[in-house]
């Protein structure tokens, strides 16, 4: 497909697309490049300005096409290519100019109970050392003011998991059958199964089974701030070891040990569930009947 990808992954943000992209990569019919997120189809063409923490992530996505193609480029000869950027679910353009470059392509999307996504999107901010709030209630009462002032969309918690609105756009474009979609619960409860669903619908070896046992991007709390500050912020010691490590490994190193330093099982705030719900029970109506799934699991 002109040095373009057969298929994308194209969310939702902490639906487990960081596990599906490692999973896949292992199997020897399947090409993704090894940095996830280029994020091309959001800002195609576009001088990046993103504002806030970690603006970075925006500012260095991919925006032109040549570059696009060169992250295919070292893909073996028949094999079946794609990449994952959970950022086109939510991108109101990504749609359009997917259609543009890749009308035939297959997506693959996975979706979160919207309220637990919020909450875990807030973690990884917090995890990353990018959310200044401690409190997430004041998160969501600080959306607005954020993305007004351009910081980027992740900070938009309780908007981006709307996944009705989101697909609908793509709907209006392509087939229905250029869709697999799934939850995160399938992920959860049988890994393997998924990723056979998914091989199949790709056009890739379906006789491969991943190792699936680890839990990757995993969120939480840190227990120690002062350790995780070292860990994703940066500093002399990481920038040094920049010079001798490539990146992929250092960021699994980096990874690893803030794993050891989160705190798991953190309960959503009764204030910001009730403003999740309010914002959000709606939504899972509306996908509800536009999937014909029974998601009422979601509303309880």
């Amino acid at each position: 497909m002109t040095g373009l990808p057969d298929f994308l992954i194209i969310g939702a943000a902490r639906a487990g697309t960081t596990a599906l992209h490692s999973y896949l990569r292992q199997n020897p019919s399947v090409f993704m490049p090894s940095a996830k997120e280029p994020n091309f189809f959001s800002f195609e063409g576009e001088a990046l300005n993103c504002k806030g923490p970690g603006a970075d992530y925006i500012n260095n996505s991919v925006v032109d096409i040549e570059t696009y193609r060169a992250l295919f480029a070292p893909a073996p000869a028949n094999s079946i290519c794609g990449e994952a950027s959970p950022l086109y679910l939510y991108s109101p353009k990504a749609p359009e100019r997917i259609h543009h470059h890749i009308p035939q392509v297959r997506m693959v999307v996975i979706l979160r109970n919207p309220i637990d996504q919020a909450l875990s999107h807030y973690l990884y901010a917090v995890k990353q050392r990018i959310e200044p709030l401690d409190d997430f209630a004041a998160a969501l009462d600080a959306e607005e003011e954020r993305l007004a002032a351009g910081w980027q969309p992740l900070f938009g918690y309780s908007r981006f998991p709307r996944y009705a609105e989101q697909l609908a756009r793509y709907f209006s474009l392509f087939d229905r059958d250029q869709f697999l979609i799934r939850t995160y619960e399938d992920l959860q409860t049988d890994p393997q199964a998924l990723i056979a669903d998914i091989t199949a619908f790709i056009g890739a070896d379906t006789g491969f089974r991943p190792d699936v046992s680890s839990q990757l991007n995993a969120g939480g709390v840190p227990r120690n701030r002062l350790f995780q500050d070292f860990l994703m912020k940066p500093n002399p010691i990481t920038g040094l070891i920049g010079y001798v490590m490539p990146q992929e490994m250092r960021w699994k190193i980096r990874d690893r040990l803030s794993q050891f330093n989160l705190k798991r099982g953190v309960e959503m705030p009764p204030r910001a569930r009730a403003i999740l719900r309010d914002r959000l029970l709606p939504e899972i109506e509306m996908l509800e009947h536009m999937l014909e799934r029974d998601l009422s699991a979601w509303r309880t």
